[in-house]
């Protein structure tokens, strides 16, 4: 590692890193390129004062990011957040380590969606009082780079730096729950880090992931670890409750490949079509077999292939979300997509739209509460 007190340009970056993953090293590298640095400082957060989820405990994170950057002499990771304990302030991390490089350059890393944000930090004049801000824009987010720039001036009276590096979409949480259900991340993730989350099995606490493993093959776990993260992105919007958004996302399909001649207790209403008898098993099993009694994940599962008149908003959305993750592919579908990121109610009602056509257009029949739902919410 480089330790030299006199260094000139030296960046911060810091994050949860719940894990490190491929994107995080691109950018890192690309930051000492385009800013020319004689250091990079990783600081990994204790507790971010953002999120509500508790990430992995600070050794694993610090020993993936040590694996991650093995080698790379201008690199340091520190663990300065995590001693602190408490909620990582970035006022108080640039602060630190202005102290300890008073005649270096600093800068700090952002995203460019966090630049938008940044105004509503804790003491961000404090924060560019010992940094420049350097902002990476990101290949999935919107930044009026001319409205920042007149806003900053204005507000704080200095600039900030953009690298001309675009970061490209790689999520942390498709990562968690990719590997909470035994499903390939060595895409995402550089060996040695998926080396480190197999050995110590750091994302395998997810309640009815070893149920959901026995009973769907590998096509299919994919397609409902995707439903779960493409739910997640809502939750906070829809002010939901993260548990039950992963539940009912999890166990959506978890009677696909099962026979209902197996519960003999079983009885479907009279009228479900075959493609939609999978959710109404589902839903039997969920309650009857694995003990789930909370009624509104319940209907999350029965509903989330026909959909009905006036489902809860989790019902909405793990509807929605099974019709438009990431693996979909079907004509509309990519502005189903982006609908769901600015108008989730529309979104709902372009996705029944696109149920019942789909269904007409293959002459196939139409179940009542699929066109019921049609109606209440269509219409």
């Amino acid at each position: 590692m480089c330790n030299n007190i006199d260094m000139k340009k030296i960046a911060v970056f810091g994050g949860t890193f719940n894990p490190v993953h491929n994107e995080h090293v691109a950018l890192v590298n690309q930051a000492i390129s385009g800013l020319e640095l004689d250091k990079i400082i990783i600081t990994p957060t204790f507790t971010p004062p953002h999120k509500s989820t508790v990430p992995a405990p600070a050794e694993y994170r610090l020993n993936m990011l040590k694996r991650a950057f093995l080698g790379n002499e201008k690199v340091e990771i520190s663990d300065f957040e995590i001693k602190n304990q408490g909620k990582s302030y970035t006022y108080l991390t640039v602060e630190h380590f202005k102290s300890l490089y008073p005649d270096s350059t600093l800068y700090f890393l952002v995203g460019g969606d966090m630049l938008t944000d940044f105004k509503t930090w804790r003491y961000p004049e404090r924060i560019l009082a010992s940094c420049t801000l350097a902002v990476i824009a990101r290949q999935d987010y919107f930044t009026d780079w001319e409205g920042e720039r007149e806003y900053f001036k204005k507000t704080f009276g200095k600039e900030f730096v953009r690298l001309s590096y675009t970061g490209k979409e790689c999520s942390s949480t498709k990562i968690r729950i990719y590997s909470a259900l035994s499903l390939p991340i060595s895409d995402q993730v550089p060996k040695q880090v998926e080396e480190y989350i197999k050995e110590n099995e750091i994302y395998s606490q997810l309640e009815y992931a070893d149920y959901i493993k026995k009973v769907l093959p590998e096509k299919r776990l994919k397609h409902t670890a995707n439903v779960i993260c493409q739910a997640l992105k809502k939750v906070k919007e829809l002010k939901l409750d993260e548990k039950k958004v992963i539940t009912s996302a999890l166990l959506h399909d978890l009677a696909k490949y099962q026979d209902k001649a197996d519960y003999k207790d079983f009885d479907l209403p009279s009228g479900v079509p075959q493609a939609v008898e999978h959710a109404f098993l589902g839903a039997y099993i969920a309650e009857h077999v694995l003990g789930i009694s909370d009624s509104e994940v319940i209907d999350a599962i029965k509903f989330h292939t026909s959909g009905k008149a006036n489902m809860s908003t989790l019902t909405k959305l793990i509807f929605v979300a099974d019709m438009i993750e990431e693996d979909r592919d079907y004509d509309g579908v990519e502005y189903l997509r982006q609908l769901y990121e600015t108008d989730f109610e529309k979104c709902l009602v372009e996705c029944l739209k696109e149920e019942v056509i789909h269904l007409k257009n293959k002459k196939q029949y139409i179940y009542h509460e699929t066109l019921s739902a049609f109606e209440y919410y269509c219409k």
